[in-house]
């Protein structure tokens, strides 16, 4: 079972691949929607979002339980060669779990995360992008 993506503009080609990789790992009732573009700055900060380019997808669950379980997911994508993932990895630069206070990045895996809260998994695409986005 899929899920809806919901943008309103771009994705990079890498944020398109997280898309359609995190599709097929879906499984039937876990995740409600994705949204991807938006075109902001990082909740108080002055930096862009990676939304801002279309870089960064934001996973909402049907229920806040499964959370953990989609971070998880988009961890192994990032991690092992799988079958829904072509037998490559995928590039992330960061999965950001929001609900339960933890960001994970490649070199460093799981530790505490202070920003926002809520109920939705963030998966940031690499490279990063840097500078003003054109919707600015």
């Amino acid at each position: 079972m899929t899920f809806p993506i919901n943008s309103t503009s771009v994705m990079t080609p890498a944020c398109e691949r997280v898309c359609r990789v995190m599709q097929r790992v879906a499984r039937e009732g876990l995740i409600s929607y994705g949204g991807v573009f938006s075109c902001r700055k990082i909740a108080g900060t002055n930096y862009w979002s990676q939304h801002a380019w279309g870089n960064a997808l934001d996973l909402f669950p049907k229920d806040s339980e499964h959370n953990d379980e989609i971070a998880g997911a988009a961890v192994t994508q990032a991690t092992k060669r799988t079958f829904a993932n072509r037998g490559r990895k995928l590039d992330l630069s960061n999965v950001i779990d929001h609900l339960n206070g933890r960001i994970w990045t490649p070199g460093t895996g799981w530790h505490e995360y202070n920003g926002t809260v809520g109920p939705h998994v963030h998966v940031q695409a690499a490279p990063i992008k840097t500078g003003t986005p054109a919707c600015a």
